[in-house]
């Protein structure tokens, strides 16, 4: 009788393992779109214990953003909008209630037919050089400053 409750539990602990979908939200911090996709995202969580909501803050994080784009790359994602978000098969960008409704969807054929991890798919995308944007206002007022000082003299 021991031997079939713990094969049980194995076989359940399995099942909850294999059935965990990950889901990856880029945002900028203090972002009026992001929020409301953000508090979507809190109660999706919370209605789909399968579901790991990692969170990346892109603004102020070159490594974040150089992650986003390499995904949105995997994904041929078009246009890149923040609040993006990867899951399983699907890759929105931009706010909205259609946005939601995918990732929803997205979430739910994932916990029944199980997905990939989004990272999984950083293999298929192409090296990308790009800056994000703090590292582009850094460029440019660099430029700037040196223009500033040759036409000095």
């Amino acid at each position: 009788m021991r031997k079939w409750i713990a094969v049980g539990f194995l076989f359940i602990g399995f099942v909850a393992a294999a059935a965990e979908v990950e889901l990856l939200f880029f945002h900028i911090a203090g972002c009026s779109q992001c929020a409301p996709m953000k508090t979507f995202l809190a109660e999706l969580s919370e209605r789909y214990p399968e579901l790991r909501v990692i969170s990346y803050e892109v603004g102020l994080s070159p490594r974040n953003w150089r992650l986003m784009m390499k995904l949105a790359d995997a994904y041929v994602l078009e246009e890149v909008e923040v609040p993006v978000v990867f899951v399983g098969d699907l890759a929105v960008s931009g706010p909205g209630s259609a946005n939601e409704l995918l990732i929803e969807e997205e979430v739910q054929r994932c916990i029944t037919k199980g997905c990939a991890s989004p990272m999984e798919r950083l293999e298929r995308g192409r090296w990308l050089p790009m800056l994000n944007p703090l590292e582009t206002v850094a460029v440019v007022l660099f430029f700037a400053w040196v223009l500033y000082l040759f036409f000095q003299k």
